[in-house]
């Protein structure tokens, strides 16, 4: 599996997550940080931008940038190529039907408190309803999402993925960054990933 196919589970998963309506907790303060990703592909890391439930993902694929913003409020997301000023657009439920993964097919469940790395954190087990898959989630003490482990299971192969934010700074975050930019075009055939 290579990482774009990653990231987009990774971001699939998330999407689900931040959209269900299962007792998981939600951030109530602005932050930027690190997102260090782990898979078999290796390893690889994004600037995470989070304010009022809009995120934005900045990262390197394979030489070129690439920006995600999810906009649940306009229940849309953008994928962003800077390189080249263009964008794709796909509703936030068309990436959940795109990923397969539907937030009603989650099983949330508190597992209880547990320190990582000195820090207290509330522990939650996930598990998909059909057995595609299943994990842990941590969140911090202000409900961001520092650490996940996960493990996808296609057939007879399993894929594990884990997450762990780095370098988090609490504060407000500048608005535009979860806009689309003006002077990007529309990318000709390309509906989302």
């Amino acid at each position: 599996m290579n990482s774009k196919h990653i990231f987009t589970g990774l971001i699939g998963l998330l999407t689900c997550l931040s959209l269900t309506a299962a007792p998981l907790p939600v951030a109530e303060t602005d932050y930027k940080a690190t997102r260090v990703i782990q898979s078999e592909a290796g390893q690889f890391s994004q600037t995470l931008y989070h304010s009022k439930g809009k995120e934005r993902v900045e990262m390197d694929m394979e030489g070129m940038q690439m920006v995600l913003i999810q906009r649940p409020d306009k229940q849309l997301a953008w994928q962003l190529m800077p390189m080249m000023k263009m964008y794709s657009q796909i509703s936030l439920s068309k990436g959940q039907e795109m990923s397969g993964q539907p937030p009603e097919d989650v099983q949330i469940e508190l597992v209880g408190e547990e320190s990582l790395d000195g820090q207290p954190t509330n522990k939650y087990k996930l598990l998909m309803k059909d057995k595609s898959g299943g994990g842990f989630i941590w969140f911090n003490q202000q409900n961001i999402p520092v650490k996940m482990d996960f493990v996808s299971v296609e057939g007879k192969s399993k894929q594990r993925i884990s997450m762990t934010l780095k370098d988090i700074e609490t504060g407000t975050q500048d608005p535009d960054l979860f806009e689309l930019p003006s002077g990007y075009n529309k990318m000709p055939g390309m509906p989302g990933f």
